[in-house]
């Protein structure tokens, strides 16, 4: 069984970074400075620092957006917020409203809310509209076993052939996958790290990840290391979580010095939709950025939306613009120019 192809139309459960095992996770994660204000399952977080918000800002070139610290609901590392909460407009209105407070009580620049998929963006609007709509990424996917390739989907033919040969050469060289759970996964950390870092670093960002915060997400009972194997040296690292019939593709890199010879990305997303396939997936959830790619190779993409509620009436001629700027800014960036600003 697959889902339709058009996620929007979907009703949204609880995900992955809803369950208490995440969240319990993120409270020792070490690679944002904040600190738990909630860590309830729409957790609130005072954030002073992350390197993936500090992402956004580079790309777009906005500047720091926030001169204080703001109240976060959820974490923008949960590729997902608790979308699963829009159809509740008493409990959205008590969320909205408390954390709303408690950011004017802690001095904080407001209230953001991270990751909603348009339609719970649009239910949430409605039960308490934001001072700022911005859409900050976009979450791409697949849906396992549909399309006229069995195992790629749909793809463009130019693309399909390039992929398929890209994967051949890999196996042909003797490219292995290997999927790993619980210390094994764990005793890769270091090489995980090295790979994740520097694929986010190859493409302007920072290093989006440190030890403490990859072994704590490790940790939980949905997590593996799915790792693409070439000569007895690992040439790619997925960090992933296999939650509800979804992979969750969290944090990946791969080893540049062996492009000229293996393509482990392309070898290790056949190999993983083939496993797809396999294991009864409904989704595979290929995470945000590197855009083009993704587009190019079939995935459907999902837009997320950030939401924010000043705490003071003056704040919103502060941040408002500098919001909307980094909103404008990441729409072009990922070439998706004329986007609406409002769900």
């Amino acid at each position: 069984m697959t889902l339709a192809r058009n996620l929007e139309a979907q009703p949204y459960p609880t995900t992955v970074f809803d369950t208490e095992e995440w969240l319990d996770a993120w409270t020792r994660a070490t690679i944002e400075r904040q600190r738990v204000i909630d860590p309830g399952r729409a957790p609130r977080y005072l954030l002073e620092h992350s390197p993936f918000w500090q992402g956004y800002e580079d790309e777009t070139g906005s500047g720091p957006v926030f001169d204080r610290p703001v109240l976060t609901i959820g974490s923008v590392y949960s590729v997902f917020g608790p979308a699963y909460l829009a159809g509740d407009s008493a409990a959205v209105a008590t969320l909205v409203d408390d954390a709303r407070a408690q950011a004017r009580d802690l001095g904080a620049a407001g209230v953001l809310v991270f990751n909603l998929p348009p339609e719970p963006a649009r239910q949430w609007a409605a039960v308490r509209r934001p001072d700022v709509f911005a859409r900050l990424d976009t979450a791409y996917y697949k849906n396992p076993g549909s399309g006229p390739d069995p195992v790629m989907g749909e793809v463009p033919r130019r693309k399909r052939t390039d992929w398929r040969r890209r994967w051949r050469r890999a196996t042909e060289k003797n490219v292995k996958l290997v999927e790993e759970t619980g210390p094994a996964a764990a005793a890769h950390i270091d090489r995980v790290l090295e790979l994740c870092n520097g694929s986010a670093v190859k493409h302007g960002w920072p290093g989006l990840y440190d030890a403490p915060t990859l072994a704590a997400v490790l940790a939980t009972p949905y997590a593996s290391v799915i790792r693409a194997e070439w000569e007895g040296a690992t040439i790619g690292a997925f960090v992933a979580l296999e939650y509800d019939r979804r992979l969750y593709l969290w944090a990946g890199g791969t080893d540049p010095s062996v492009y000229g010879e293996v393509s482990a990305y392309p070898f290790m997303l056949y190999e993983i939709m083939a496993m797809g396939v396999d294991r009864g997936w409904d989704i595979v959830e290929f995470g945000r950025g590197n855009d083009r790619f993704k587009k190019q190779h079939g995935f459907g993409g999902l837009h997320l939306w950030g939401l924010w509620y000043s705490a003071e009436p003056g704040d919103v001629e502060v941040y408002g613009p500098r919001l909307t700027a980094v909103h404008d800014g990441l729409v072009t960036e990922a070439g998706y120019e004329g986007l609406e600003q409002r769900p």
